[in-house]
């Protein structure tokens, strides 16, 4: 399997520190949230236009490749949307300038117009689409806020057919709270558009993030599905310690993850 870690677990640190991490837990991928101490992407320093080549080349070298490229757009706001898409298309620039398969977007809230809401975020992730044409870049929603489920994701599907640059992160942990055990129905609905997967656990009882393997969330039978399915994409850690400072170094969440993951005899 596909590992990956997202580095919103470790924003603090300069790019150079997060590849030697993941070569440290011999993880292949990174998923860029964050970087020397921005999540700014027009401020990151390894970003800049005078380093990129220096930053693919420490790619290179390493065998780190990274897989997704986060971004903070989200499409529900017509306060927000020129400013989200400003956003998307700066990302698919410097995603295609570093060789990077997919962006992460968001739908988000549905707020008081649900319907207008939903339009916002077709029209908003198809014209990311159209503008990524021909660069190798994919847009990718994220399961995530209220398009976490068959009802809300349905239409964005519908809407956005025929786009063959459109796909979806699917976050385990915010379907969890829709589907809980029942997660094999929410699979058979998204399974066609996965591209790239969040790995999480959360505590029910504290409505906490826990250590992987620790909370209520199925972990393992999700992977194995995922994996007797054919899926070949990503498996991500998404430690959340950028929001929520509260939580233990992201080595100490790896290292839950790889014993579970050993210990189902999937790595």
């Amino acid at each position: 399997m596909n590992l990956c870690f997202s580095t919103l677990g470790c924003t603090e640190r300069p790019l150079e520190d997060i590849i030697s991490l993941a070569e440290h837990y011999s993880i292949k991928n990174l998923e860029l949230r964050g970087v020397s101490g921005s999540t700014d992407i027009s401020v990151i320093p390894e970003f800049s236009d005078g380093n990129i080549r220096k930053t693919n080349e420490l790619f290179s070298c390493t065998g780190i490749k990274p897989v997704v490229l986060g971004t903070s757009c989200s499409f529900h706001s017509k306060k927000r949307l020129d400013a989200s898409l400003d956003e998307g298309r700066r990302s698919i620039l410097l995603a295609e300038k570093l060789g990077i398969p997919y962006i992460r977007v968001f739908g988000n809230k549905f707020g008081d117009d649900r319907e207008a809401a939903t339009r916002r975020v077709i029209n908003g992730i198809g014209e990311l689409c159209d503008y990524a044409e021909g660069t190798g870049v994919s847009v990718l929603l994220e399961v995530h806020g209220d398009f976490c489920n068959e009802a809300a994701l349905a239409p964005v599907m519908l809407g956005l057919d025929g786009k063959e640059n459109f796909g979806v992160i699917w976050d385990i942990a915010h379907s969890h709270a829709d589907y809980g055990s029942d997660f094999v129905r929410f699979y058979d609905f998204i399974v066609p558009y996965v591209r790239h997967v969040h790995l999480k656990d959360y505590d029910s009882a504290s409505g906490k993030l826990v250590l992987p393997g620790k909370g209520d969330i199925p972990i393992v039978p999700i992977v194995e599905m995922l994996l007797d399915g054919g899926y070949k994409g990503c498996f991500s850690l998404e430690w959340e310690r950028l929001w929520h400072p509260e939580l233990v170094p992201l080595e100490d969440a790896l290292d839950c993850m790889l014993n579970l993951l050993k210990e189902a005899g999937l790595v």
